[in-house]
């Protein structure tokens, strides 16, 4: 872990500093299986989107007593919290929430006695702190600017923002192909060259095979407008048990009432959002997994999470045709186009007989595609390679002395 203050121990000279655009307990997705990937091989600093002051003097478990602290939350990362002030969206306010922020990076940084290897800079809302050190890459994790309704933004102030952030970056990662293109299309005359960094996964090495897997569909994510419900629908309709593992996160009234229809269906069992231990659980023994996305610019500019980890689980996935997709380039992914056929596509892995080669082509093309691949490339762009075993032994003498926190 990382050290602030005066202690006894050597404190480590180097930190990866990792600015997402979700807190550390929201939905686990590309940041922190990112963030997790580096601090095998660095400390990293997580830095939450700072809270209105409002809110943050409010009394609950989100309230903030200084005005910031830090927190272990993970093996080598250290969550950073910050009070900022409320409309940051406007452009005097956004101006002032940049220089707040960035005092508190400072400021932890000092007291640690540290230095940034580099600011990573994931958010569709925040700019990068000034006068921190280190090399700054920006990470286009989706299209913001056609996700904004989704995140409650402005479209105008989304584009304004990953403008300034590309002029300012060294270098930008974008999430896909297709998303790369658009941003080098949509910005040009940035200075930033845009590198491709898509997801990745986990190989969960500890699932045992399974004997046989279950005539069971499986669908792990976010439940919202992204997803094709005509699609979903088809899939119940033909009498697909299917197994829904994740949180809605809707806003879009129609959407929400689609989802209720589909959730209290007799062949739809939804988990909820379950940890990684329980989902493994679950992925072992589906028999396919799905990632049916409709067809909009958001989603083809994404890399969808799920269809990686179906992968690596060993079960074979029907996918909608995306970008991504047809990036991955295998016969793995089967692609499904309208309702009847998706649903036929599902119905055909289904009745498939159980293939333990097949199981093991398919994690072995995961294997090609792991965070741990990922953080490798991310740490080539910030120009370090710090051994794993090195970060471990650094890390396993260092502690977090939060009394430091103001």
């Amino acid at each position: 872990m990382l050290q602030t203050g005066n202690g006894d121990c050597q404190p480590v000279q180097q930190v990866f500093v990792y600015i997402p655009g979700s807190r550390w307990e929201n939905v686990r997705g590309t940041d922190h299986r990112l963030a997790a990937a580096l601090a095998h091989h660095v400390p990293v600093l997580w830095v939450d989107p700072p809270l209105p002051i409002h809110r943050a003097l409010r009394p609950g478990p989100n309230a903030l007593r200084r005005t910031t602290e830090l927190s272990d939350v993970a093996p080598g990362i250290t969550r950073l919290r910050s009070i900022s002030v409320p409309g940051f969206t406007r452009p005097v306010l956004a101006l002032a929430a940049k220089h707040l922020l960035g005092r508190a990076v400072r400021t932890t940084l000092a007291a640690m006695g540290v230095a940034p290897i580099a600011v990573l800079l994931s958010s569709p809302s925040t700019g990068f702190p000034v006068r921190i050190p280190g090399r700054k890459i920006l990470f286009v994790t989706d299209d913001w600017v056609a996700g904004a309704p989704m995140m409650g933004l402005s479209g105008r102030f989304v584009h304004r923002t990953l403008r300034r952030n590309l002029r300012d970056a060294n270098i930008a990662a974008a999430v896909s192909p297709h998303l790369a293109e658009s941003l080098e299309v949509s910005f040009t005359g940035h200075q930033a060259p845009v590198v491709v960094l898509p997801n990745g996964c986990d190989l969960r090495k500890t699932i045992p095979l399974p004997v046989d897997r279950s005539h069971k569909a499986v669908l792990v994510g976010q439940l919202n407008e992204r997803l094709d419900m005509d699609l979903l629908d088809a899939v119940k309709d033909a009498g697909v048990p299917l197994l829904v593992i994740g949180p809605r996160t809707e806003r879009d009234p129609e959407t929400g009432r689609r989802l209720d229809l589909l959730l209290a269906s007799e062949n739809v069992t939804w988990l909820g959002e379950l940890p990684a231990t329980e989902l493994g659980q679950h992925l072992a023994a589906a028999g396919v997994g799905l990632t049916p996305y409709a067809d909009t610019a958001f989603n083809r500019a994404s890399f969808p999470l799920k269809t990686l980890d179906y992968l690596a689980a060993g079960i074979p996935v029907v996918a909608t045709d995306l970008p991504a997709v047809r990036w991955l380039n295998t016969e793995l992914v089967t692609v499904g186009s309208g309702p009847e056929g998706f649903a036929k596509r599902v119905q055909q892995a289904l009745a498939r007989p159980h293939d333990p080669v097949a199981e093991e082509r398919r994690r072995h093309f995961a294997g090609l595609h792991t965070w741990e691949t990922r953080a490798n490339q991310l740490l080539e762009m910030a120009g370090a390679r710090t051994s794993r075993q090195e970060a471990y032994r650094r890390s396993a003498a260092m502690t977090v002395d939060r009394s430091d926190s103001r």
